[in-house]
């Protein structure tokens, strides 16, 4: 009886994690795309990521999320916080996924074969700005 309900959570465990070729959620790839040119993963500069990053898409999005996923490039973009290492070290980390968004828009690559920005395995650190020394959070 305990193997079958091991099973059951098990079965149950696997089905909430998203699949592996599920784009990333239209606001995390936004502020992916724009991360990446900010924290200068590659050559594309923030002007050419906020003006193009529709070519970037494969037709894996709608119009309605494209349109609603310029504010979240918008945003990356301008981020600025104090952990902004961690931030971009993250961000650059993915190389496949950045190379997956700057090989269409003609920039310099990470030197890895391009793969899906995923839900599952897109990572995005959370900025954090501290106003006091000793780390007390706003």
């Amino acid at each position: 009886m305990k193997a079958i309900l091991i099973l059951c959570l098990l079965a149950l465990g696997g089905c909430m994690l998203p699949s592996a070729d599920q784009p990333a959620h239209f606001a995390r790839m936004g502020r992916f795309m724009g991360l990446i040119a900010n924290c200068g993963c590659s050559d594309i500069s923030v002007d050419r990521m906020r003006a193009d990053f529709g070519q970037a898409l494969g037709g894996r999005y709608s119009a309605a999320e494209i349109k609603a996923m310029k504010g979240y490039v918008d945003l990356g973009a301008a981020e600025q916080w104090q952990n902004m290492p961690l931030v971009c070290g993250e961000v650059c980390s993915q190389r496949c996924m950045v190379q997956s968004v700057v090989e269409p828009l003609g920039g310099r690559g990470m030197g890895e074969k391009a793969c899906l920005v995923n839900e599952r395995d897109l990572h995005l650190t959370d900025g954090n700005q501290f106003d006091m020394p000793g780390g007390t959070q706003n």
